[in-house]
C-alpha cells in the first residue's frame, strides 16, 4: 500500500481513502477522558456529602442504584459528561465505516462463529455429559453414583486412616474348598464303613463338609468384626441378625460334629467291641473297653476341629474388621468401573466430534482471511476501534466507582461524626440505617456506561441542573 495522503486502496471489494480512514481512526485512539483535578474534586466530594447530609432533614431517597440526589449529580456531571466528546469521534468514525457495514457486518459474523466454534471445541467435554445425561439411560445415575460412593469412601478411609480390605475370592474360595476337601478325606472312611453304601456315604460326608466351612467363614468373619456387627458400635437390628445368623451357624456346626462323632463312634465300637470293620485286626487288642471307644472318638473328633479352626483363621484373616468399610470400597471400585466404561464411550465420540469441529474452524478461518484481504484495512481499524473502546469503558468505570464510594464514605463519615440520624430510602430495600447503606452496592452498571458512551451523557438529578443552570446565568 502507498503511503501518499491521498492515495487510494483498491481491492476487488472496497475502495477507501487511507488518509481519511487513518485520521478518523487515530482521533479514536488518541482519545483519553478528562477527568478533574484529583485533590479538588475529592475536596468538592467531601463538601457536597457534608451539606447534604446536613440538608437531608432525616432521610435520603436512593436511585435505582444505590446513589443519593448529590451523588449522583455531581460525579455524574463532571465524569460523564464528557461521553459526548467520545460519542462525537465515534459517530465520525462509525460515518466513514458506512458504506462498507455489510463487509464489516459479515466479517464479525464470520469471527463470532469461528470464536462460538473454538468455544464449543474448548467445552466439547462439559457438552457432551450434559448431552449424554439427558439423552443416554443411566448415564446420569452412573456418574451420581460414582461420586456418592467416592464421597462415602473417603469419608470412612479417613476415619480409619487406610485403604479397606478387601476379599481375594480368587484365592478364599479355593481356601474354603480345600477346608472342605480336608473335612471330607477325614469323614469319608468312617461314613463308607458304617453305611456301606459309597453313593450316601459321599453324600452325607459332602454335607458335613459344606456345614464345616460355612461355619469357618461365619465364626471367623464375625469374631473379626465383632465390634461393628454385635458390639456395642452395632446398632440393635444388626446385632439381632448377627446374633440369629451366629446361633444358626453354631447349631449347625454342632449338628455336623454330633454326626461326625456318630459315625466315629460306630466305628470305633464295632473295632474295639466287636470284630474288625475293616478286615484286619484289632489295633487295640483282642478286645477293647468303653473307655477307649470314647477315648478314639474323641481323638479323632480333635482333626475335625482343627479343620474348623484353620477355617475360622483364613476367614479372619482375609476379611476387614468393618464390613461397611469394605462394602464401601467394593461399591466404589464397582462404580468407577462403570463410569469408565462409559468415558471409553466419551472419549471416542470427543474425538470424532473434536476433529469435526477443527475441520469447520479451519473452513471459516480461511473464510475470514479471504474477507479479510478484502478490507483489511477496515477490519483492522474496527479490532483496534473496539479494544480502545473497552479500554475507555473500564477506565471510566473505575474512576466513577471509586468516586461513588468515596462520596458514601464523606457522606456516612459525616454522618457519625455530627451524630445525625439519617435513614436512607431504597425502592427494592425499603429504608436502610447508615451501617446498612456501608454495604451496599453503589458501583454504576456496566450497560448504563456502555449507552453513556454510545448516546451521550444525560444531566440528570437537581444538583446538575443547579450547575448548569448557574453556568448559563454566569
Amino acid at each position: 500500500m502507498k503511503s501518499k495522503e491521498h492515495e487510494k486502496y483498491r481491492d476487488d471489494a472496497v475502495t477507501i481513502d487511507d488518509a481519511e480512514v487513518r485520521k478518523v481512526a487515530d482521533q479514536c485512539l488518541a482519545f483519553r477522558w478528562s477527568f478533574p483535578d484529583e485533590a479538588t474534586f475529592r475536596s468538592e466530594l467531601r463538601e457536597t456529602a457534608a451539606a447534604e447530609a446536613k440538608e437531608s432533614q432525616g432521610q435520603i431517597v436512593l436511585s435505582e442504584h444505590g446513589h443519593t440526589p448529590e451523588m449522583e449529580g455531581l460525579i455524574f456531571s463532571r465524569l460523564l459528561r464528557q461521553t459526548a466528546d467520545w460519542v462525537e469521534v465515534r459517530t465520525a468514525f462509525s460515518n466513514i465505516l458506512a458504506p462498507h457495514s455489510e463487509l464489516l457486518q459479515q466479517t464479525a459474523d464470520i469471527k463470532e462463529k469461528k470464536t462460538s466454534l473454538e468455544h464449543r471445541r474448548e467445552n466439547l467435554t462439559n457438552h457432551l455429559i450434559t448431552e449424554w445425561e439427558e439423552q443416554k439411560a443411566g448415564f446420569k445415575q452412573d456418574r451420581e453414583e460414582a461420586a456418592t460412593a467416592e464421597t462415602q469412601y473417603r469419608g470412612l478411609r479417613e476415619r480409619h486412616n487406610r485403604h479397606a480390605k478387601l476379599v481375594k475370592l480368587a484365592l478364599y474360595f479355593p481356601a474354603l474348598a480345600l477346608i472342605g476337601m480336608v473335612e471330607w478325606l477325614i469323614n469319608w472312611e468312617a461314613a463308607n464303613a458304617l453305611f456301606a453304601q459309597p453313593y450316601l456315604a459321599a453324600g452325607i460326608v459332602i454335607v458335613v463338609a459344606m456345614a464345616v466351612a460355612a461355619a469357618s467363614h461365619e465364626h471367623g468373619t464375625l469374631a473379626k468384626q465383632w465390634s461393628h456387627r454385635c458390639g456395642f458400635a452395632a446398632d440393635p437390628g444388626t446385632r439381632n441378625r448377627n446374633y440369629t445368623a451366629l446361633a444358626f451357624t453354631t447349631l449347625l456346626f454342632i449338628a455336623a460334629m454330633t454326626l461326625v462323632g456318630y459315625m466315629r463312634y460306630k466305628l470305633a465300637f464295632n473295632d474295639l467291641m466287636g470284630g474288625s470293620a475293616f478286615g484286619g485286626d484289632n489295633p487295640f487288642g483282642a478286645r477293647g473297653s468303653i473307655g477307649e471307644v470314647y477315648t478314639a472318638v474323641a481323638m479323632t473328633l480333635m482333626g475335625n476341629l482343627i479343620v474348623w479352626l484353620l477355617g475360622a483363621m483364613v476367614a479372619y484373616w482375609f476379611h476387614d474388621s468393618d464390613p461397611k468399610f469394605a462394602e464401601a470400597r467394593v461399591r466404589h471400585i464397582k462404580a468407577e468401573q462403570k463410569l469408565n466404561a462409559w468415558s471409553k464411550r466419551m472419549a471416542k465420540e470427543r474425538h470424532e466430534r473434536d476433529q469435526h469441529l477443527t475441520m469447520q474452524i479451519e473452513e471459516e478461518e480461511n473464510t475470514l482471511n479471504s474477507r479479510m484481504k478484502q478490507g483489511r484495512l477496515l477490519v483492522d481499524m474496527v479490532d483496534q476501534f473496539h479494544v480502545h473502546e473497552e479500554f475507555l469503558h473500564g477506565r471510566l468505570k473505575e474512576t466513577v466507582d471509586e468516586h461513588l464510594k468515596t462520596y458514601r464514605r464523606n457522606l456516612l463519615g459525616m454522618v457519625k461524626a455530627e451524630g445525625l440520624s439519617i435513614a436512607f430510602l431504597d425502592m427494592d430495600k425499603g429504608q436502610l440505617s447508615p451501617l446498612e447503606y456501608e454495604s451496599y452496592s453503589v458501583e454504576v452498571p456496566s450497560t448504563l456506561l456502555k449507552k453513556r458512551m454510545e448516546f451521550g451523557p444525560i444531566i440528570e438529578r437537581r444538583a446538575a441542573k443547579r450547575r448548569e443552570a448557574e453556568e448559563a446565568a454566569a
